[in-house]
């Protein structure tokens, strides 16, 4: 995958999972992302139109007191190179466990968004056909029938990036005749 389809893959899940909708203008600078680098955390940085910081965390480990402590250190240091908000999204893996068990406080305007991933077939599913049609292999009615359930079978907060996913690939079907 490349670097412009995982931004986009980004901004999608800030949209759905955290439901931010301030518009992204791009990648912070190099100077910000470093600070990121700086406390070993891998984060994209994005910078939105009035110039606030979101940085979005996919982890895979479990999310307790210290990576708390560690995302405040985080947020108030990007703080105090921006000066505006800072709004750290992390998304944990469906094995992600979440065990913090005391309060963070800051005077820094922080926000710490958390939200473990649940699982879903349906991106088994969507990853399935797009294979078969990247491999311009036919698709017979239960593979169709699979893609029509798709967004059905999905969380509530991503039927809509489903539905989108699931239509323009019914669109690369339907264009390069790969219906049995």
């Amino acid at each position: 995958m490349n670097e412009k389809n995982d931004e986009k893959i980004s901004h999608t899940l800030i949209e759905n999972i955290f439901g931010d909708y301030r518009k992204i203008v791009g990648k912070a600078s190099d100077e910000v992302q470093d600070i990121a680098r700086a406390h070993d955390i891998q984060a994209d940085i994005y910078r939105t139109e009035d110039d606030e910081l979101i940085s979005f965390i996919l982890t895979k480990g479990d999310i307790g007191n210290r990576e708390m402590e560690k995302y405040k250190k985080y947020g108030e240091e990007l703080y105090e190179l921006n000066g505006k908000l800072i709004c750290i999204y992390v998304l944990g893996s469906t094995h992600s466990k979440f065990k913090v068990t005391k309060d963070i406080e800051s005077e820094a305007p922080i926000m710490i968004n958390i939200s473990i991933m649940e699982y879903s077939s349906a991106y088994d599913t969507l990853r399935h056909i797009r294979g078969l049609v990247e491999s311009r292999q036919k698709l017979d009615g239960d593979d169709l029938h699979a893609l029509k359930m798709i967004p059905s079978m999905g969380p509530p907060e991503d039927k809509r990036n489903l539905r989108f996913e699931c239509l323009e690939l019914w669109k690369t079907i339907t264009r390069k005749g790969l219906i049995k």
